[in-house]
């Protein structure tokens, strides 16, 4: 079996026919799409077949392994010719790039918050606590910042700060000071090395796992940075549409959608923010995967998403 089709049949994309289903392609218009999140290509692969040979469709991903194997598959499935530019960067430099490439508005973008199962299942691929690989979790290997950087080098209160913070851990400040304890003697440098030091109950491991992670990418911070630009860019009348998978990005999200819906956000008597709103949104609850998708794919059991639409 080829690496793509291999690839194909592990990952299943989440919550797809309803963030498909929410794509209107105007046929009189150039119609300019971004997937922030590329992954795997499942969500892509189905939008590129609904849109004109007029129309641009750009993907994101930090990750230069899936922007080349998804190049080679959506090269093949593109029958309606449309425009792909592949961009290997992080969400977070979005307004950066667009600009690069002369684009001031588009019609539609969506995120997909979470690894792919690629990511989950090949632990040579550093984020998996099951086998013994280095300690690294960067998603974009430009970045300079490992795993083995924080739990190394972070002092006991900082790491503590990161297990509570992005997971409200309970075994924070133990977990915290046996890191600092341990690595007098020897630093760590794989994820065996680590996880065997963790108390062995799984959800515990894998907390303490993605919140290092989450650190690594700063994942949270480009999460709020690539929102609000991508709400500047998005061209009125069009949508913005956001899944998640961990509560704090759920939170981020609702946050800066409801912010972007009122005039004032300042709560002083007298505005002094002046700000607009801009948004409407469409999901006041969450839109969340099907009893059935989540019997065919476990993984998607904490997906939430929600979605707005320009107004201004």
């Amino acid at each position: 079996m080829s690496e793509l089709k291999e690839i194909e049949t592990r990952h299943i994309s989440v919550l797809l026919n309803e963030l498909v289903e929410s794509i209107n392609i105007e046929n009189a218009k150039k119609n300019i799409i971004v997937d922030c999140t590329l992954w795997m290509w499942g969500h892509a692969s189905k939008i590129i077949n609904k849109m004109n040979s007029w129309d641009i469709f750009i993907w994101f991903d930090a990750d230069i392994k899936n922007l080349e194997l998804a190049k080679q598959r959506l090269d093949k499935i593109n029958i309606n010719k449309v425009e792909l530019i592949f961009i290997n960067s992080n969400f977070v430099n979005l307004k950066e790039e667009l600009k690069q490439r002369n684009i001031e508005k588009i019609t539609w973008i969506y995120y997909d918050l979470w690894l792919s199962s690629l990511h989950l299942d090949e632990a040579d691929r550093w984020f998996s606590f099951m086998l013994d690989w280095p300690l690294d979790m960067r998603l974009d290997k430009s970045s300079w910042k490992t795993a083995a950087d924080i739990v190394n080098w972070y002092t006991a209160s900082e790491l503590r700060e990161i297990f509570i913070k992005y997971w409200e851990e309970s075994w924070a400040n133990k977990i915290a000071h046996k890191i600092v304890d341990l690595r007098k003697k020897t630093k760590f440098k794989t994820t065996l090395e680590l996880s065997e030091i963790i108390p062995w109950w799984p959800k515990t491991k894998s907390r303490i796992f993605q919140a290092i992670r989450i650190e690594v990418n700063k994942e949270l911070e480009n999460i709020e940075v690539s929102l609000k630009d991508a709400i500047e860019l998005l061209d009125k009348n069009w949508i913005i549409f956001v899944i998640s998978f961990h509560s704090l990005e759920d939170r981020i999200t609702k946050h800066i959608l409801k912010k972007e819906t009122k005039d004032c956000i300042c709560r002083d008597l007298i505005c002094t923010c002046l700000h607009k709103k801009s948004l409407k949104v469409l999901t006041k609850k969450p839109i969340l995967p099907s009893p059935e998708e989540i019997k065919n794919n476990p993984r998607s059991r904490s997906a939430k998403a929600r979605c707005a639409i320009k107004t201004t």
